[in-house]
């Protein structure tokens, strides 16, 4: 439980006076004994209290540079500055007579009229002549071009550890070389955890599910050939994210067709694809702008040898992101505060309300001195006045070099991630919240925590078997901990074609998921990441009397059972079978007879493991510890209604 925040300042005046002109006749020996307030002697107490009673009001005060102190104290984050929104922008350019044009990183659009809220983008972008009305192609095992027009979504590849690949071919025009890389936004049906490339909570170093190979080819001739470099923001299409794909010497429009392949497709389930553009770039609420010595320069001589210097920078209020300082040629370096700062130490802290980098007093973090040459590099933008929603109306600032001619774009996805600065009270609410967060794996319950909020990756579920050893499979071993994880997988529609009945984990989640379990297990703990055990099973459902419509009661059967004994939405709670939990036949006929309701009447359920046929029996079929079942099949029996006495002496 939380314990409540003491109140220090409980104490009045006087309450205080009370209890002193209780103690005075004792700590007097009977001597003072005149304690009205015309005694002079009471008259100075009452001062004394007085004076307390303030002290005690200040103790319950506690400053905010404090309150940041004691947060970088405990290793814990000081309020966090302003965040900038982000998005993916699909370029358009007025094409000049000679090239393809490019749009160098660093461009900046806008999609206010006033010009105050301004992206910038993340990177070249490559602007490729695109045919009129054309739209991306996609194949698989066949055509899934309608699939994808119309928002279905298309699984990319299948998720049975074999070889697989996907065949795009996208709507460029003529036959232009590519100054520049192609740039494709791959939007992906991921779950949450995976968060898409370009926003902020996005995860960078998280091993691929698979290992992929991207080449282009020409559709009409065949011809075929490997990219010379890949920068997949996709992570190997574990979310949605931008690929940048740049092409070799004598590649044009023509070879239009991209070929995406991998010898082992060890998806948890199939990458779902939901939209395929060209021409992108992911651009952020962020605006770059250097301040000069010559413009800094009233400010910088106006400076006494005295503490509290600051320099406020252009149009920076209430904008103010990050700075970077140089003072007559040396960097100084940010800092949340100065608390920790020395007397000769060069730092600075940046002011976002007064649009100005703060310096030290002489005690923590040097005094600049007074005409020194002041170079600031700062960003302005964040917060969320960046977020918004999807416009084609973006248009180049007015800074845009003129050979570029007119810039326009349109955000595909929304603009999001943008957040204000955090306030001294959010900072210590959420320092209070972490304070209960697992960082130490030492119960069972510490490694399933962590497991599931594994970054970057989206673990489902986890159940912790301890004294499991891989190498010893019959043997408890002290100190051994086995981790089995059920990666999240798609659960609208357990009848889609690319349904993962039994999810298993793909190698680079064993990874991650391994190595923030390595950093916090004890010095004596063992530990492994695996898939869970999966068990075959068969059922036969034994319907009494005379169903009118079969077909459907099996299929409503079969749908409620494979949803029972789903490991993600299966069991009573609907949040996954528990591990290791038996199957019991009383269970089973209750899911199947509230799914029926009066379509018909269950009167057993039998049930087979591992292949064997399901047998009559009343008794429970036990599964091992890190083990769930995953239905196969489901047979249904029509048998003679019995009734209530028949059969009796």
């Amino acid at each position: 439980m939380t314990l409540p925040a003491p109140k220090l300042d409980d104490l009045t005046w006087a309450d205080m006076m009370a209890a002193i002109r209780r103690r005075i006749p004792a700590e007097s020996d009977g001597i003072w004994t005149l304690h009205a307030p015309v005694d002079p002697g009471v008259t100075l107490l009452e001062l004394f209290a007085y004076l307390l009673e303030q002290r005690l009001y200040w103790l319950d005060q506690v400053p905010d540079t404090l309150v940041v102190a004691v947060l970088r104290l405990l290793g814990l984050e000081p309020p966090r500055p302003a965040v900038p929104a982000a998005t993916v922008l699909r370029l358009s350019a007025r094409r000049p007579d000679t090239a393809v044009p490019v749009v160098p990183a660093g461009t900046t659009l806008t999609r206010d009229p006033m010009g105050r809220v301004v992206f910038t983008l993340d990177d070249d972008v490559t602007v490729l002549p695109l045919a009129e009305d054309g739209e991306v192609t996609v194949w698989t095992d066949r055509d899934r071009t309608a699939d994808l027009r119309a928002g279905r979504g298309v699984a990319l590849l299948a998720g049975d550890g074999g070889a697989a690949e996907a065949r795009f071919t996208l709507p460029l025009a003529g036959a232009e070389p590519a100054p520049g890389p192609v740039s494709l936004l791959i939007a992906l049906d991921a779950p949450a955890a995976a968060v898409p490339s370009w926003l902020p909570g996005a995860v960078s170093d998280v091993p691929p599910p698979a290992g992929l190979t991207w080449s282009w080819f020409r559709p009409d001739t065949g011809v075929s050939g490997p990219f010379e470099k890949v920068e997949d923001g996709t992570g190997g299409l574990r979310r949605s994210g931008i690929v940048r794909l740049h092409p070799p010497a004598g590649w044009t429009t023509e070879d239009r067709g991209v070929l995406v392949s991998t010898t082992a497709a060890t998806y948890a389930a199939p990458p779902r694809l939901t939209r395929l553009a060209v021409n992108v770039s992911a651009a952020r609420h962020r605006r770059e702008f250097t301040a000069q010595a010559v413009d800094l320069a009233d400010q910088v001589h106006a400076w006494l040898k005295l503490p509290g210097q600051h320099l406020v920078l252009p149009d920076a209020a209430g904008r103010l992101l990050d700075a970077a300082v140089r003072l007559d040629g040396d960097e100084w370096l940010p800092v949340p505060d100065f608390t920790f700062g020395a007397p000769t130490d060069r730092v600075y802290l940046a002011d976002r309300t007064e649009g100005a980098v703060v310096f030290g007093d002489g005690l923590t973090g040097r005094i600049p001195p007074p005409d020194t040459e002041a170079v600031v590099g700062y960003a302005l933008g964040g917060g969320r006045d960046g977020n918004g929603g999807l416009t084609a109306n973006w248009t180049a600032t007015d800074d845009t070099p003129v050979e570029l001619g007119a810039v326009t774009a349109a955000n595909l996805v929304r603009a999001e991630g943008g957040e204000d600065p955090e306030t001294v009270d959010a900072a210590r609410q959420r320092a209070a919240g972490s304070l209960g967060e697992v960082t130490r794996a030492v119960t069972a319950d510490d490694y399933v925590t962590l497991a599931r909020t594994t970054p970057g990756v989206a673990v489902a579920r986890a159940y912790a078997a301890l004294g499991e050893h891989a190498g010893f499979p019959c043997t408890q071993v002290p100190g051994a901990v086995t981790v089995h994880i059920v990666p999240a997988a798609p659960r609208t529609d357990l009848g889609r074609e690319d349904f993962t009945a039994a999810p298993q984990p793909d190698p680079g989640m064993l990874r991650a998921v391994a190595a923030r379990l390595d950093e916090a297990r004890l010095l004596t703990a063992e530990v492994f990441v695996r898939g869970p055990r999966y068990r075959d099973v068969a059922l036969r459902v034994d319907l009494s009397g005379s169903p009118a419509d079969r077909a459907r009661v099996s299929a409503v059967l079969a749908a409620a059972l494979r949803r029972f004994l789903d490991p993600l939405v299966g069991g009573e709670e609907q949040d996954g079978w528990p591990f290791g939990e038996a199957l019991r036949p009383s269970a089973l006929l209750r899911a199947a007879q509230r799914a029926l309701g009066d379509l018909a009447d269950v009167a057993a359920v039998a049930i087979g493991l591992d292949g064997a046929d399901p047998q009559e029996d009343c008794n429970e079929v036990p599964l091992g510890a890190g083990e769930l079942p995953v239905l196969r099949s489901v047979r249904t029996r029509i048998v003679a209604v019995v009734e209530p006495g028949e059969g009796l002496a």
